[in-house]
């Protein structure tokens, strides 16, 4: 064990006394090749050491004490040939050995030290022997998910099945199981009990999602279900790559080491699953679906389970649990006319058990007595038919408002909805709302989950629509939630957004409204609505109702594009751009045309997107807009400008500011001066370029539009270094660092940092501008920026320097 104490160099214990140690071991077990060879283990800390009656102490000791008795440590070594075993403390690996140039970091791995009082990172080194390279920095923990559905409470039968299950998880690794079934047969409802059962296996997590491949809705794509997986292990919204194919290689890498189980629930083919599939032999995944998945069998060597109705004992058995086992002693007859009715789909039972009020033989015959409810029971046809009948027994008997209810929540597109959103369908208050809601939960044609929103299953959805067959109210019901998303996505945009302002109203009278206060409530509120506004956009478009289908992609535009959902950004705005052109509505035809160009720019599809925006145009100039045809102009020269034409781009920003500079808008001057200043610095018109900048930065100022602080702030840094007054560049660029910083861009923060260490070299500091170059490279790391190679091999260049100097 080596304490450093901090009067000592500490990179002499990393230049020299591994190696020196590791010498000496050599020559003594060559002099001496009839003994046992000497192995020794070391631990590297830093810290004060203190002394009294009781000997050496101190928090420092405790911790080095504790590294080098890891179990795990002693291990790697006796499992390895090598003589000599270090382990570093996080601070020490990341101060002094991350810093050495003869430390040799790469060959340090990477661990977790979890021993008595101890629960911290560490980093080990084998000298002489094979070891798997870690990381060049500790990164901080990745978040664990636990992103399973809850359990059913009275989950009953499926023994067979999850024997299956229990024995595949234990004599394989790397099981991919393909669950099919008909629709109700309980596929998902297994799934998620035997995953509940077994999660404790898997101590690095659980990933699930509905992909809605059999749905009224869109399924969800693959491309989603990456991204959010992506999130959920603790990639940065900026940081998830936009291509497919980099999405599901990025996830694959991150599950590479993890033990984790994975449920892909709902799926359409194995081509909608086959990119989710994890390339670590550790973890398992389950797959449902309504099609045999015999591809993922052929070529992913899938097991397969076939999932048929459940068996008489099963069935009474789900019984017992939702009735009691008295109330099935009572009428055994009856019992036994119910599951034969049932054909022991669990869905039809959990329905049957709902609508007993009565004796069980009196449900019995109403069954007998209605045709089409006995052929409902029959799986021997389109069980997606089927089961309307069984549906209906719980729908005939609500009242006739929680009937409605019933009807128009067919008609909501998203994969759930909260208190608020119901309330804009029954027009009424939260309370008369809730109790029409329990009364339907009570009746189990709906399901209220933990967080508080509402879910169908697929089938009641479907049965809900096909009852709502007045056009009239349907599409009452249709404009009444898009006025709710409109009204209340509007709000929130303002709150992450508060200087932009929309060019239209609100509804103002929505019956009910989630409390949102902050940043931090509007954010929330967009993830958890994320999926339904996206369907909204859609059912806006095949509704007709053009005006709100626009209006909502725009204000979803700020949330989706912080958030990184790029693709996400792109449908939407080209949606409502087909359905403005299809309906003749100008207005939505120049607001989603300019953004849907904006959209595919930030993708890096430029020729599209000026494609686009040329379209756009002519619409432009026959509405004769003065503000709208300035944005597209701006819009013009930040495309030019990506393309590498600061010339035409100035042409479109000098044709903007012409538009602008006589209108009461001084955020729009500020843009169009923001955008001017910078393709004239970056045509070498430097002098001129600078006073314009300042205006620009005058106006966001004096308006607080802090976005357009950070960037202008930026630009004049860059112009000031060019004419060689480097001192003030270093002012600016702190500043809009700081700004950036408060806003919670780190991309930006990165390339500001980068900007100022590029600065302080022109000055000969670069001692200073090393920090923040390594500052730049770690945040670009966790972003999995493209950025992170020329920034890091910039930083080693000042790194290299500094030392020199």
């Amino acid at each position: 064990m080596v304490i450093v104490p901090s009067t000592v160099p500490k990179s002499h214990f990393v230049e020299a006394l591994p190696g020196e140690l590791l010498t000496g071991l050599r020559a003594h077990n060559q002099a001496h090749p009839d003994e046992e060879q000497i192995r020794l283990r070391m631990a590297l800390h830093a810290g004060e050491i203190h002394i009294d009656e009781h000997g050496v102490v101190g928090r420092a000791v405790n911790l080095a004490f504790r590294l080098l008795d890891w179990h795990v440590f002693r291990r790697m070594q006796s499992q390895s040939d090598a003589l000599l075993a270090v382990i570093a403390s996080v601070w020490f690996y990341e101060e002094v050995i991350w810093h050495s140039p003869a430390a040799n970091w790469s060959a340090y791995q990477q661990v977790r030290v979890t021993n008595k009082d101890v629960d911290t990172a560490a980093w080990i080194f084998l000298p002489d022997a094979t070891v798997r390279p870690g990381p060049p920095a500790a990164d901080p923990p990745s978040p664990v998910p636990r992103q399973l559905p809850v359990d059913m409470r009275h989950f009953a039968g499926r023994a067979r099945e999850i024997d299956r299950l229990d024995e595949l998880a234990e004599s394989s690794a790397g099981v991919i199981m393909a669950i099919d079934g008909s629709a109700g047969i309980g596929k998902t409802t297994l799934v998620t009990h035997w995953a509940h059962r077994v999660k404790d296996r898997f101590p690095d997590g659980q990933l699930y999602v509905n992909l809605r491949g059999f749905d009224l809705r869109e399924p969800m794509t693959t491309d989603q279900a990456l991204h959010g997986f992506l999130l959920a292990l603790g990639v940065a919204a900026q940081g998830v790559p936009a291509d497919l194919d980099a999405k599901a290689a990025l996830y694959r890498s991150l599950l590479v080491h993890q033990r984790m189980l994975i449920v892909l629930d709902n799926a359409r083919s194995a081509e909608h699953v086959r990119p989710l599939l994890p390339g670590a032999a550790r973890c398992m995944v389950l797959v449902t679906s309504r099609n045999r998945l015999d591809s993922l069998v052929v070529r992913e060597g899938a097991h397969r389970i076939a999932l048929d109705g459940m068996s008489f004992d099963e069935s009474l058995a789900l019984l017992a649990g939702r009735m009691g086992g008295s109330r099935l002693d009572a009428e055994p007859a009856a019992i036994r006319d119910l599951v034969d009715l049932c054909a022991g789909l669990p869905l039809a039972l959990s329905i049957a058990v709902a609508r007993v009020t009565g004796p069980i033989s009196a449900l019995v015959r109403q069954i007998r007595q209605e045709r089409y409810r006995l052929d409902a029971l029959d799986l021997g046809v389109d069980i997606d038919l089927n089961l309307r009948a069984v549906f209906s027994w719980s729908y005939e008997v609500l009242s006739p408002h929680a009937a409605r209810l019933f009807r128009m929540l067919g008609l909501h597109p998203g994969p759930s909805i909260d208190l608020h959103a119901c309330c804009a369908i029954t027009g009424v208050d939260r309370k008369e709302t809730r109790s029409l809601l329990n009364e339907l939960v009570r009746t189990h044609l709906l399901t209220e989950g933990q967080d508080g929103r509402f879910r169908f299953h697929d089938l009641l959805r479907a049965y809900a629509n096909e009852l709502a067959e007045d056009d009239r109210e349907r599409h009452h019901t249709a404009v009444r939630m898009l006025e709710y998303y409109v009204d209340i996505s509007l709000t929130a945009d303002r709150l992450i957004q508060p200087f932009q302002q929309a060019r239209f109203p609100s509804a103002g009278h929505v019956v009910s409204r989630p409390e949102l206060t902050s940043y931090a409530d509007a954010m929330a509120w967009f993830v958890a609505e994320h999926p339904t506004l996206l369907a909204m956009v859609r059912l806006a478009a095949d509704e007709g109702i053009v005006g709100q289908c626009w209006k909502l992609a725009w204000t979803c535009t700020v949330f989706l594009r912080r958030s990184g959902f790029c693709e996400d950004r792109i449908a939407v705005h080209r949606i409502a751009w087909n359905a403005a052109r299809e309906h003749g509505d100008v207005a939505g035809q120049i607001t989603s045309g300019r953004h849907l160009a904006t959209a595919l720019a930030r993708l890096g599809r430029l020729d599209q997107a000026l494609a686009q925006l040329t379209q756009a145009m002519g619409v432009i100039e026959t509405a004769a807009d003065d503000l709208d045809l300035a944005h597209y102009h701006l819009s013009f020269a930040r495309i030019h400008e990506a393309k590498g034409d600061p010339a035409t781009a100035l042409t479109h920003a000098q044709q903007a500011w012409e538009g602008v500079q006589a209108m009461n808008e001084p955020l729009r001057r500020a843009d169009a001066l923001n955008v001017m200043g910078r393709q004239l610095s970056l045509l070498g018109n430097h002098a001129e370029a600078l006073p314009v900048c300042e205006r620009a930065l005058a106006l966001y100022s004096l308006h607080g539009n802090r976005e357009g602080q950070a960037e202008v702030l930026m630009t004049i840094g860059d112009t000031q270094r060019q004419l060689g007054r480097v001192h003030e560049a270093v002012a600016h660029y702190r500043q809009a660092i700081d700004l950036d910083r408060d806003l919670g861009d780190q991309y930006w923060e990165a390339i500001g940092l980068e900007h100022l260490a590029d600065a302080r070299m022109d000055i000969g500091e670069a001692v200073a501008a090393e920090p923040e170059l390594r500052r730049a490279v770690e945040i670009l790391e966790q972003l999995r920026h493209p950025d992170t190679d020329r920034v890091r091999s910039k930083w080693f260049s000042v790194r290299t320097r500094s030392a020199g100097g």
